[in-house]
């Protein structure tokens, strides 16, 4: 049975090996997220290393596990040797996904796999003045935030009080720009198990409004000295208002307010891709200041070959 003790020390331990971006992923209360969502999560220790692991369902009764931002550890092999415990201990998996927190972990039988989580983000670093992040924004996005507040845009900060206008606003992006969105459920849990407390990573909404009407919406994560812009959504409606602009700005003026020190914007496209998911708002998010910030590539560690060749055929005749 978890006790706060556990968590503690093993929060305490992925911070003293925190990747660059990401390192809330290794958290217990993600862990907790996951498992409100019905997965078993488990959680491999030695001396220098560890990492949270999510078992994922395969058909047939199968399974592969899934490491976000891991493993962590003091050095490369110390990594590695985690994840042998994780094929010796559990050897029912067909193969383990796993996004090394730092440099490529060199194996027989893995291959390169699509990014869960992006490989390259945009990181705003926070230890200069308000001054110096305006001058050093690109001139389109300074002047959208000035007419932003010109038009009276304002920005306030909750929590499961703002979930109902963030969720419609989700719909609204998600129809707009095709993707899958997750269950209301799912940011539900993301509040309630991330909420701060015992020096947990603090998950909130901000939102962007005019006169009553809600514009723009994020869910924004606090951990490790970084404020993580994790998930957003904005309206059709009223967009010559450039909410977004504002809510963005605002976030990032409490940010410097409260001592964080970078603001990751969560995934960006890379500079060489002519096709990414990603290519839409990356030009957004490279209006504010930053530098781009690239983590290893995501790793399939194959246990059962036959396995997961039969998983690859699967997903290609899916067309996933």
């Amino acid at each position: 049975m978890e006790t706060a003790h556990d968590k503690k020390i093993w929060n305490e331990f992925v911070l003293a090996h925190a990747p660059v971006s990401g390192a809330f992923l290794q958290s217990w209360e993600w862990g907790r997220v996951n498992e409100r969502a019905g997965r078993e999560v488990l959680r491999l220790r030695t001396k220098n290393a560890g990492a949270q692991i999510i078992r994922m369902p395969l058909p047939f009764g199968r399974s592969y596990f899934y490491i976000p931002r891991g493993p962590l550890g003091a050095q490369a092999e110390s990594e590695r040797n985690i994840l042998r415990m994780l094929k010796q201990q559990y050897r029912s998996a067909a193969f383990v996904r796993y996004e090394p927190a730092r440099e490529e972990l060199y194996f027989t039988w893995q291959f390169k796999t699509r990014d869960i989580q992006p490989s390259t983000t945009w990181i705003t670093n926070l230890n200069v003045s308000e001054e110096s992040l305006l001058s050093a924004m690109h001139r389109k996005t300074r002047y959208n935030i000035r007419l932003s507040e010109k038009k009276g845009v304002s920005v306030k900060i909750g929590g499961a009080d703002l979930l109902d206008a963030f969720y419609l606003l989700s719909r609204e992006t998600a129809k707009r720009d095709r993707f899958r969105l997750h269950k209301k459920e799912h940011y539900s849990s993301i509040l309630k198990c991330m909420n701060g407390s015992d020096g947990a990573p603090r998950a909130f909404i901000a939102l962007a409004e005019h006169n009553g009407i809600s514009l723009a919406a994020n869910i924004m994560l606090d951990w490790n000295g970084t404020r993580t812009y994790l998930h957003g959504a904005s309206s059709d409606s009223f967009r010559h208002l450039m909410a977004p602009h504002l809510l963005h700005w605002r976030l990032i003026q409490d940010a410097k307010s409260v001592g964080l020190q970078k603001y990751d914007w969560w995934g960006i496209a890379p500079n060489d891709a002519t096709k990414h998911p990603l290519l839409g708002v990356t030009r957004f998010k490279k209006g504010f200041p930053g530098a781009p910030v690239s983590m290893p590539k995501a790793m399939d560690l194959v246990f059962h070959p036959l396995w997961y060749l039969a998983y690859r055929f699967l997903r290609k005749l899916s067309g996933k």
